[in-house]
């Protein structure tokens, strides 16, 4: 019994150990990555939402049918204790720009379809050749409010080089990589020209987007491009943007397929929102004085925390939370078990002793009492032998698990993935060294596991004794 519950306590401590330096070193990682509060207006259909209207100018515009959050929210939210920037996502539009890109699958195909065309291989029309030749000259461009607050610069995926972020209330202004601007000889100050084009075609139509660079940036990984990668989802070709462009596409495009004009004042509205929250304990405090705004119907909205960069960084370290609780859960429900089969087993070379004391009068609680007493000493210095133990198995342990969850670690320090459906990109970040849990024993940690032995022990033994107490002792 001795061994059992010292073995049982071993492992319960080295589980509970490495849980709780786990669980404080992944905590002081999130006092260091930016966290926030994400919002997110559902599906609504547009005619109960909106209806259309008239401006000054004659265009028509969009009007709320019901209080959502608009552009015009931003200044009472941004005063919100706690509160330190946000970020929109806006998406990103494709345009033609004729620049020369870093080449991505859209220039291999081209090449491999002039290839074919001079061997006289059919299959290859013009005009297949032509959209493919005008989308491997197409930059993916990000639309941003406020630049420095975008989900790639603030896990440290792109960083700005020189000139200026996109800020608040630009109009037509641009920020581009540092290998575009090497490719095509441009600077900050020069302009950029982009054209709407029809996919199938390749044909450009309307009047060009003419954006002014204020800002170049480098990127601080290698990304991982496969044949298939096209141009406008490779981050050295990316352009970041202000909100006119979305104005100017839209616009664009309906004129070009003979459809309704819409007036800029309609895209003041904000469908999602993410605010970065300088401290992770703040949140809630943040949603309760989000959640006073009255002129915002937020029934329209979800609301969940923004923990993306968290979540990649701290990942060994949560995987290993995870594993250590399993192992002293494991080792709880072990030793109940067992130690409930070797005290049944006990009990019945015990039973003629337990027969003698229940005939001379003494009480089944007060015969029980006699047996828990036992083996609660049993469990305490069987716990207090673990405890000296607990160290260097710990130490073993911890080295052993952590192999395990930290295999992955540093092959990239940052994940491109690319949305199937919109084609759009995101950054992740990655561990990029292993992480260590920092385990030690703590007196709340030892007082966890020195309970729960206890509670096991008493447990087992009410169990192994049931049968066995109150009965009368074999006459020879």
């Amino acid at each position: 019994m001795f061994t059992i519950i010292m073995s049982m306590s071993l492992f319960m401590l080295a589980g509970i150990s490495i849980r709780f330096g786990a669980s404080e070193a992944a905590a002081d990682i999130r006092k260091t990555i930016s966290t926030g509060l994400v919002m997110n207006m559902g599906e609504i259909p547009g005619d109960q939402v909106f209806q259309l209207v008239p401006n000054e100018k004659g265009e028509m515009v969009r009007t709320l049918k019901v209080p959502l959050l608009t552009r015009a929210h931003l200044a009472e939210i941004l005063d919100i204790d706690g509160v330190e920037g946000y970020y929109t996502n806006q998406g990103f539009e494709t345009a033609y720009t004729g620049l020369k890109l870093h080449p991505g699958g859209y220039t291999s195909t081209v090449k491999e379809a002039e290839r074919q065309v001079s061997e006289n291989r059919p299959g290859w029309t013009e005009e297949d050749i032509a959209s493919n030749e005008t989308s491997a000259h197409a930059n993916g461009f990000y639309i941003v409010n406020e630049g420095k607050w975008h989900p790639f610069f603030r896990n440290g995926a792109l960083e700005l080089a020189a000139g200026r972020h996109i800020e608040e209330g630009d109009r037509a202004k641009a920020v581009i990589s540092e290998e575009l601007a090497e490719r095509n000889g441009l600077q900050i100050g020069d302009e950029i020209e982009a054209y709407n084009f029809e996919l199938m075609s390749g044909e450009r139509y309307g009047s060009a987007y003419k954006t002014e660079i204020v800002g170049i940036f480098k990127i601080n990984f290698q990304q991982d491009l496969s044949n298939w990668t096209s141009e406008d989802q490779i981050l050295a070709n990316v352009i970041f943007t202000d909100s006119y462009m979305r104005y100017w596409a839209q616009s664009e495009y309906n004129t070009y397929y003979g459809r309704q004009v819409l007036g800029r004042e309609s895209y003041d509205i904000l469908d999602n929102i993410t605010l970065y929250v300088e401290d992770p304990m703040m949140l809630g405090t943040v949603k309760e004085t989000l959640m006073d705004i009255g002129s915002v119907d937020w029934s329209y909205y979800s609301f969940k925390e923004y923990d993306r960069d968290y979540k990649a960084a701290a990942g060994p370290l949560n995987k290993l939370i995870r594993l250590s609780t399993i192992l002293a859960a494991v080792m709880a429900a072990g030793l109940a078990v067992v130690l409930s089969l070797v005290l049944a087993i006990w009990m019945r070379s015990r039973q003629q002793e337990i027969g003698i004391l229940s005939s001379l009068g003494i009480t089944r609680r007060g015969i029980l009492a006699q047996i828990v007493l036992e083996c609660c000493i049993i469990a305490v210095i069987a716990f207090v032998a673990a405890g000296v133990l607990a160290g260097p198995v710990t130490a073993m342990a911890d080295e052993r698990v952590s192999v395990s969850v930290n295999k992955n670690i540093g092959k990239a320090p940052y994940e491109v993935e690319i949305n199937e459906q919109s084609g759009s990109i995101s950054v992740n970040k990655m561990p990029s060294e292993r992480m260590a849990s920092g385990h030690h024993l703590t007196p709340e940690a030892a007082g966890i596991v020195f309970f729960v032995i206890l509670v096991v022990t008493v447990i087992s033994v009410i169990i192994s004794c049931r049968r066995i107490i109150g009965k009368r002792p074999k006459i020879f």
